[in-house]
């Protein structure tokens, strides 16, 4: 059995404080028994304020004076050392300073009982995030006591493509960090038209490939973009088995048979269909071979 925790975690741009509420989270998943924890998308240093108000010179000054490199910054260093000391692992988002001058990434950092085991680089940057951040390349996937672990970032949840890559590699564990708000103007937050795609992303992507998925996303409010929470743990049916709901900050933590949920998804479909069905030769648009008929 596995205990995993998810965390609907209130954003702050003091990157002390949000340290301290990491290493505290991390102390009271570890108190409830957790495996792994998980903490949204530029969880560290908070997510750039809002496309529509920002002043741009001013959040690109405040990114490089925040951002850290990865594993060796003194905020990775500090939440590395905790997931050693209570034996858990932890995933969380940042800023991070890469090895040339002025070159950022939007990163997520798995770390573990035996230190930083790996990163991955957003891959899919929205309009805005293009300003700050340069894109990754890769979708790792890597191999823990827990399970073989693949993550994605936010936009990249909107892609089938994104979690079918790390499901074609290997991955069991689908564990997606965001910044995900609400629209302004269509709908309340209980029933927001993102929250609404946000809640049927995390479904599909676990049913479609018959693999746990596990989000974590900010509540609250912070630059100017309202978050709703709706940190998740839903299992390769595409069934919720955990989450925080829409309003309130803390941790979902489920108890769960990662290998048996597995399982009852490969019986469900009738044996390995992902390798079985797929028609990869037909997919010529995907594969550049055909004009795609959409703007954009």
């Amino acid at each position: 059995m596995t205990v995993i925790a998810t965390c609907a975690f209130r954003p702050t741009y003091d990157v002390a404080k949000s340290l301290e509420m990491h290493l505290a989270y991390i102390d009271e998943a570890a108190e409830a028994g957790a495996d792994l924890v998980v903490f949204p998308e530029t969880s560290l240093q908070g997510y750039p304020e809002d496309v529509r108000a920002f002043d741009s010179a001013r959040v690109m000054e405040h990114l490089y004076e925040v951002a850290e490199p990865v594993p060796d910054g003194p905020s990775v260093a500090a939440i590395a050392a905790k997931a050693a000391e209570r034996g858990v692992h932890v995933i969380y988002g940042l800023t991070e300073a890469g090895a040339g001058r002025g070159i950022l990434y939007n990163t997520m950092v798995l770390t573990g009982p035996e230190g930083f085991v790996g990163r991955y680089r957003k891959v899919h940057l929205a309009v805005n995030e293009q300003a700050y951040w340069r894109p990754g390349h890769d979708w790792p996937v890597y191999d823990t006591p827990i399970g073989r672990i693949g993550m994605l970032i936010c936009y990249d949840k909107a892609w089938p493509e994104s979690c079918r890559e790390l499901t074609l590699r290997g991955a069991d564990l689908l564990v997606m960090s965001t910044a995900w708000g609400i629209l302004p103007g269509h709908g309340e937050a209980g029933d927001n038209v993102w929250l609404r795609q946000y809640e049927l992303f995390d479904r599909v992507r676990a049913a479609e490939n018959g693999r746990w998925f596990v989000s974590s996303n900010f509540v609250g409010e912070l630059g100017g973009i309202d978050y709703f929470g709706l940190s998740q743990i839903v299992d390769p049916l595409g069934e919720v088995v955990a989450t925080t709901g829409t309003s309130d900050a803390g941790l979902a933590i489920a108890t769960v048979d990662l290998v048996a949920g597995l399982a009852a998804a490969r019986v469900a479909n009738l044996g390995a269909f992902l390798i079985r069905d797929r028609r990869p030769e037909t997919y010529r648009a995907l594969r550049g071979e055909l004009p795609i008929e959409i703007d954009g």
